[in-house]
Order: C-alpha cells, then structure tokens, then sequence
C-alpha cells in the first residue's frame, strides 16, 4: 500500500514560465534555426537528460556563467544535428541575456495536494536545489500541505543518486520503497531514480517526450489523482 506521495518542485508543481526549454526554441528560430517537432522532442529529452548527470556540476565548475550557458546551448544544438551555425549557440544566448520569466504555480499543485492531504497520504517535496525547501515552501504557501522537504544540498546528493530517494524514505517515517510513489517531471531524475531502488513513480510529461520510454506518464498534474487511490482514510 503506497502512504507517502513525494514530489519535485521545478517544473512538477510550480515552473519558470516560459520554461527555458520554451524559450531556447523560441530564440532558436529568431536566429534562423527552424527546428521539425522531432528534434524540439530530441532537444527536450537532451536538456532533461543533462540536468539529472554530472556533467552540469563538472561544466560549471568549468565555466564562467555566460560560456556555461553558451556551451549548454551548443549541446543542445548537437543533439539535434544542427551544423552550420557556428555562433548560434553564442547568438542564442544573447537573446537569453533578457530572459525574464514569471515564477508560476500550476493550476492543478493546490487541488492535488489537497485531495491527498485530505487523503491521509504523507506528503514530501525532494528536489536538486542546494538551498533548504522549507522557506520556499512558505512562500509558496505550501506549508499545511508538506509533512517534510529535502533538498540536494541537504542530502549532499543529487537525483537520480538513489541516497536522496533513501533519505527521503526516513523522513517519510522509515518507509519501505514499496510504500512511495515519487511525481516529478525529469524522466531521468525523477523516473530512473526511483525505480532503482523499488520506488514507483510517475511522470508528468505534458509534450509526450518520453512516449516511448516510460508508460506511467501523465500530460498535467491532477491526473496522478487517477494513478493514485484517493480516499478517507480511517
């Protein structure tokens, strides 16, 4: 029987709008590159799949913060075979110089973290941001809803580093894997991780980027309420 629900925050339950994915295409096209639907997929899956490895520690200890994001731009660039553009990746990125999204929650975070607070689920929020979550949770006026947080700084590891995953289990209350089902929008963070140590977990994947790889998926939020029994628990 599953008791605890945890979460990610970025991009599950509250978002950057638009998301840098959405904007990098955007710029991406304002600089001459016209990408097909199968490579924005490519190039989502690569930007998700280069936030849960290693590589963005070794690249930003390896950068200063304009040739980070130059060099991110460029990996992106080559995961879709797009050549003969030089400075694209440098081109791009002055676009990015005045970013400025709005800081967003999701319609469907309140109603779904009600339904299964009213639910008796425990309820966790796990993410990689090195800062501690509780204050962001207070901001987001998420309090009444979360029995625990746990940051990537906290833990002193990063998803999908199955410690994390662990820790948060003894948060929950000492919790078997079985007895949890991790949400987040990162298939290699928030899917791989899990599963590798028995954790269930689903993805919201609103653009179907991950058709193919994983089957518990979900387009938005509130239809984990549908994968996950929501009743009064006596």
């Amino acid at each position: 029987m599953v008791r605890a629900v945890i979460f990610d925050l970025d991009g599950t339950l509250r978002a950057n709008q638009p998301e840098g994915f959405e904007a990098f295409v955007e710029y991406a096209g304002r600089v001459g590159i016209q990408l097909t639907e199968r490579q924005i997929k490519i190039c989502e899956r690569e930007a998700h799949r280069y936030w849960a490895s290693a590589q963005a520690d070794v690249d930003l200890a390896r950068y200063d913060k304009r040739s980070f994001w130059v060099n991110y731009n460029q990996i992106l660039l080559n995961a879709m075979n797009v050549r003969n553009c030089e400075d694209c990746a440098q081109r791009i990125q002055d676009f990015f110089e005045h970013y400025e999204p709005q800081d967003v929650v999701f319609a469907d975070t309140r109603p779904v973290l009600t339904q299964l607070k009213r639910a008796g689920y425990i309820l966790g929020l796990v993410s990689n941001r090195e800062e501690a979550l509780q204050p962001i949770v207070e901001q987001y006026g998420f309090t009444e809803f979360f029995d625990f947080t746990l940051s990537a700084g906290e833990a002193g590891c990063y998803k999908p580093d199955p410690r994390i995953f662990y820790r948060a289990l003894e948060l929950a209350g000492g919790l078997d894997p079985e007895e949890a089902v991790y949400i987040g929008d990162n298939f290699f963070a928030d899917v791989v991780g899990p599963l590798n140590i028995g954790m269930d977990a689903i993805l919201v994947d609103p653009r179907d980027v991950f058709e193919r790889y994983y089957t518990r998926r979900v387009k938005r939020l509130r239809e984990v309420l549908a994968l996950i029994p929501v009743h009064e628990w006596a």
